[in-house]
């Protein structure tokens, strides 16, 4: 609920901010109350009415995390885990344990002390949380000391009922009034998880924008083990416009995004390791007023998950639209007398979202929901290709500064990230648009894997790097923008070629036939991986120690393929003709 302030300050400033603003509820407060109008169902149904299909995932793997993919599991998801990919996620946290405000004590717990869910995930070895919820009554909750001890009580019992790692903390609403109460609330429960679980792990559900300004940064970095943004506040299914839930970039005229949301919590002090984006695995579906974009909603929106998307039961979903603004996708469609606009992420335009996370280091993802791909292993391989020990960095690709293709960068953004394909040479880095303040905001490139490598050049203005090329395989990059003025900021195209696969081949190692068609056959060696990797340098597949590879579902062209046995590396081209 916005305070009397923030909307004093929405109408002092209405000709700059979108109505967007007026986001009432969050996604994880909407889902709830629907499934829990839904409590005549017992546990078991809730699949059921989620249109479960459970398909066994066939691609798993040996990958390792390098970051945190934290995921929420809903109670409604249970029966999903079974497409869980465990080796991709490090924490999951189970949604939740519903606090009367006025006792502290849980309103319902959903099966936490009997999920499944629960035993599977630690078998994986995969941190458990209980996610513990409010999103009313505020007051009432924090004015009373009883009830904030009888709420840490039951947590701390449930959570070692279950053997679990800790709680995430997902207060909604929280007025600017209660700031000081909130903070010391935070203090308290972790203070008494840490000495009581020693080594437990307590996080906290961040708002998209902290319109109320509730979170004491300053004060919670040092208490809070992780801070979870909810990357998804940023259109919801009232919104005046359609659009991107969870906009990487602005899309219009609603300009907060997931990545001025990084940088403003990075800014207040958060350790960038113990930062996460939420990433959301739905969108919303609204009836417009065409089909261009943007285009008014004439209703209000109807979730839609990836799962929905993928499935396609009805054909509307045929064919996703790019909006290059936000780097999101979309879909149109014109039925019942109306138009339609579905705004969803996949694969092809999360990968964004991830590269970003990359180029600002921080901690991770956070999930909003598990099961929602329910399935589907595409998400699954995009979290491998880009958070594990098995990602591989593409040898062709755009990137931009903070702001994206269409928008300014931000003030106060300093980070450094490399670029570092594997197995390439003649690394080159072609920028094509570049305007900085001058003066004050500046990019510099250094020829290596960090900035201790020799410095090419530092660049400010307009003054562009132009065309850089490495002496070897990677190239850095560092950015700064004071706290004034900002500009269009840059866009650059990297590009490599790969090894010669000549000179690192062996003649005792044969790929039959060549060209291949359904199968192919790797000879010579016991692979411990098989990669087919395009001619970008893209991964396309991984197999684990198999010598007969599928390959059918390829189309026609060169590829190539990577042998991975013991410390060797063998490439071999790759043709497929059918």
């Amino acid at each position: 609920m916005k305070t009397i302030y923030a909307f004093i300050l929405f109408m002092l400033f209405a000709s700059n901010i979108s109505a967007q603003e007026y986001i009432q509820y969050s996604a994880h407060k909407m889902q709830n109350e629907y499934f829990d109008s839904l409590a005549k169902f017992a546990p078991e149904d809730y699949k059921a009415l989620t249109e479960s299909k459970i398909k066994l995932q066939k691609n798993k793997d040996n990958s390792t995390l390098q970051k945190h993919v934290f995921g929420w599991h809903p109670y409604w998801e249970n029966g999903s885990e079974q497409n869980y990919q465990w080796n991709l996620l490090s924490e999951l946290s189970y949604f939740s344990y519903e606090v009367d405000p006025v006792t502290g004590y849980p309103l319902d717990i959903h099966n936490w002390k009997t999920a499944n869910v629960i035993d599977s995930a630690q078998a994986n070895g995969v941190k458990v949380n209980l996610c513990v919820t409010l999103f009313n009554e505020h007051e009432s909750f924090f004015a009373s000391a009883a009830a904030q001890q009888n709420l840490i009580d039951s947590l701390l019992t449930l959570v070692q009922y279950r053997n679990a790692n800790g709680v995430n903390i997902d207060f909604e609403g929280v007025p600017a009034s209660e700031k000081d109460n909130f903070t010391n609330f935070l203090v308290n429960i972790s203070d008494q998880f840490h000495t009581n679980i020693p080594g437990s792990q307590v996080s906290i559900a961040l708002y998209a924008v902290d319109w109320s300004g509730v979170f004491d940064i300053p004060v919670l970095k040092d208490y809070l083990d992780l801070f979870i943004i909810m990357g998804y506040g940023y259109y919801w299914k009232g919104s005046s416009y359609a659009g991107p839930t969870g906009q990487l970039f602005t899309f219009y005229n609603f300009n907060y995004n997931i990545s001025k949301s990084i940088n403003t919590y990075l800014n207040a002090g958060i350790p960038k390791e113990k930062l996460l984006c939420g990433v959301p695995y739905y969108g919303y579906e609204w009836k417009t007023s065409g089909e261009n974009v943007p285009s008014s909603t004439t209703a209000n929106g109807t979730s839609r998950t990836i799962k929905k998307i993928k499935d396609n039961s009805a054909g509307y979903y045929n064919t996703p639209l790019l909006n290059e603004n936000s780097m999101s996708n979309y879909y149109t469609y014109y039925s019942g007398g109306n138009w339609h606009q579905a705004w969803v992420d996949d694969e092809t335009t999360m990968k964004y979202k991830y590269d970003l996370i990359q180029q600002r280091d921080i901690g991770g993802i956070g999930i909003w929901a598990l099961g929602y791909d329910d399935g589907y292993t595409e998400m699954w391989d995009l979290i491998r290709d880009r958070f594990s020990d098995n990602s591989v960095t593409p040898c062709q690709y755009t990137i931009w500064d903070m702001g994206g293709p269409k928008r300014n960068y931000y003030n106060n953004e300093d980070y450094t990230f490399t670029i570092a394909p594997d197995n390439v040479s003649l690394l080159s880095l072609d920028f094509s648009e570049f305007s900085l303040e001058s003066g004050y905001d500046s990019l510099w490139v250094y020829d290596g894997i960090d900035t201790n490598a020799e410095l090419i050049g530092g660049y400010s203005g307009t003054t562009s790097p132009g065309f850089v090329e490495a002496s070897n395989n990677a190239l850095t990059l560092k950015f700064h923008s004071d706290g004034a003025t900002v500009r269009s900021g840059w866009k650059a195209d990297w590009n490599c070629s790969p090894v010669n696969v000549e000179n690192i081949s062996e003649n005792n190692m044969k790929v039959y036939p060549n060209p291949a068609n359904t199968f192919c056959t790797v000879s010579g060696i016991i692979p411990d991986k098989a990669q087919i990797i395009d001619i970008n340098g893209k991964l396309l597949k991984q197999y684990n120690y198999e010598n007969t590879l599928k390959v059918s579902y390829l189309p026609n062209g060169i590829y190539f393929l990577k042998i991975i046995s013991g410390n060797k590396i063998y490439i071999k081209k790759l043709i497929i003709q059918h």
